[in-house]
C-alpha cells in the first residue's frame, strides 16, 4: 500500500450491486484518489440539479411576468376568472354606450397619449365618475354600469387600461401604473370643472387600481371610492391563483416572477400593493366583494377595508357572488349600497 491509499472501514449489512454480501467486519481498500473523484462527482450532480431547479423556476417567473404582463390586445378577448361575461356585458348596454360617448384623450405624465369614452350628461351636472375595467376586459364591457350612473345625472368616463384597445402601452401592469393615469384624468376633470365632484369605480383590476390611486395625491373634488373584487396587491393576486392556472407551486415562481417583473419594468409585485395605499388616503372607500369569490379570496377585502384609514369607509359582502359577479348576482342590493355610499359623501 502506498501513501494515496488508505484503509476505509465500513459496517455494511447487505447486498452491493453485484449480488455479493458485505458482512458486519467486511473491510475494503479504497484510493483516496477515488474518494476525492467520488466526492466531487456527487457534488457536482447536485450542484448541476440545484442549478437546473433554480434556472426552471426562473424561466417560469420570467414567463408568468411576460405571459401576464406583456400580452397584447386584451380588449379582444371574453376569458376571464370568475366574470360571467353576460351579466354586465349585454349588448343592448354596449349598443347605448357606443351611440353616446365620444372617444378622447389626454396626454399622461409619461407623455403619452391615454384613451378614454367619455358620456357628457345632458344636464348641467358637476357630478363625475371613473369607471375602470377588469383585466383581460376593455372599456366598452363596462357599459352597464356607466348606463346606472349616467342614469343618475352623471357624466361619465371609461378609460382604456395600459395594453387594452387603443392604448399606446404594449403591456399591462394589473392596475398598479394606471393609478397614475387616474390622477392624470382627476386633474383633467377638476381643472377643466372647479365644482366637479369625482367617484373613481373599478371591478377587479379596475378596483385594485382606483384603490392604489388612492394612495397618490388627489385634488379634493374627489369625494368616495368604490372597488368591486379588489385585489390588496399583485403578488398575493398571483401567489393565489398560481397552483390553478399553471399547475406548479407559487414559491420561488411567483417570487421570481416579481424579480424579473423589478428588473424590466421597475416596480415588483408586492410593491404594486393597494392595502398600503389605502392606509394613506383620507378619502372614503366602499369595499365590494363576492362571497363565492375564489380568485381573490374575501379575506383580501377584509384586509382592505381594515386597513382603510379614512372615515366613511364600509365593507359590503355579496352572497354567493364569484369573482367580479357581484352586481349581477344581487343588481337591487349592489346599486343600493353604491348610492348610498354616493349620497353619504357628495
Amino acid at each position: 500500500m502506498d501513501e494515496n491509499d488508505e484503509i476505509y472501514e465500513e459496517t455494511v449489512d447487505e447486498y452491493d450491486d453485484a449480488g455479493f454480501y458485505y458482512g458486519e467486519d467486511y473491510y475494503y481498500e479504497e484510493s483516496r484518489i477515488r474518494i476525492f473523484l467520488r466526492r466531487v462527482f456527487n457534488r457536482r450532480v447536485i450542484a448541476a440539479v440545484i442549478a437546473a431547479v433554480i434556472l426552471l423556476q426562473g424561466i417560469t417567473g420570467a414567463v408568468l411576468s411576460t405571459a401576464v404582463l406583456d400580452a397584447e390586445s386584451f380588449a379582444e378577448s371574453k376569458k376571464s376568472d370568475g366574470i360571467i361575461y353576460g351579466e354586465f356585458c349585454q349588448q343592448k348596454y354596449i349598443a347605448w354606450l357606443e351611440k353616446l360617448s365620444v372617444s378622447t384623450s389626454i396626454c399622461n405624465s409619461d407623455g403619452k397619449n391615454i384613451n378614454a369614452l367619455e358620456l357628457k350628461n345632458n344636464s348641467t351636472s358637476h357630478s363625475y365618475v371613473i369607471i375602470c375595467h377588469p383585466f383581460t376586459l376593455g372599456n366598452t364591457y363596462m357599459a352597464q354600469y356607466a348606463y346606472h350612473f349616467y342614469d343618475l345625472g352623471f357624466n361619465v368616463l371609461l378609460p382604456e387600461a395600459r395594453g387594452y384597445g387603443a392604448s399606446t402601452y404594449k403591456s399591462t401592469t394589473m392596475g398598479w401604473e394606471d393609478r397614475l393615469d387616474i390622477v392624470d384624468w382627476v386633474n383633467n376633470i377638476a381643472s377643466a370643472d372647479p365644482d366637479a365632484r369625482i367617484f373613481l369605480f373599478g371591478v377587479g383590476m379596475g378596483g385594485f387600481s382606483v384603490l392604489c390611486a388612492s394612495g397618490e395625491e388627489l385634488p379634493e373634488n374627489v369625494k368616495g371610492i368604490i372597488s368591486d373584487s379588489a385585489y390588496t396587491d399583485v403578488y398575493s393576486l398571483f401567489k393565489e391563483n398560481i397552483k390553478d392556472i399553471y399547475g406548479i407551486s407559487d414559491f420561488p415562481v411567483v417570487y421570481l416572477g416579481s424579480l424579473y417583473t423589478r428588473v424590466t419594468k421597475g416596480w415588483n409585485f408586492k410593491e404594486a400593493s393597494a392595502l398600503e395605499a389605502v392606509k394613506n388616503s383620507e378619502i372614503s372607500i366602499l369595499i365590494i366583494h363576492g362571497g363565492g369569490d375564489l380568485t381573490v379570496p374575501v379575506s383580501q377585502s377584509n384586509d382592505l377595508y381594515e386597513g382603510a384609514a379614512a372615515k366613511g369607509s364600509d365593507h359590503v359582502l355579496i352572497s354567493g357572488a364569484v369573482h367580479c359577479g357581484a352586481m349581477g348576482a344581487n343588481t337591487d342590493r349592489y346599486w343600493l349600497e353604491v348610492d348610498t355610499f354616493i349620497l353619504n359623501n357628495i
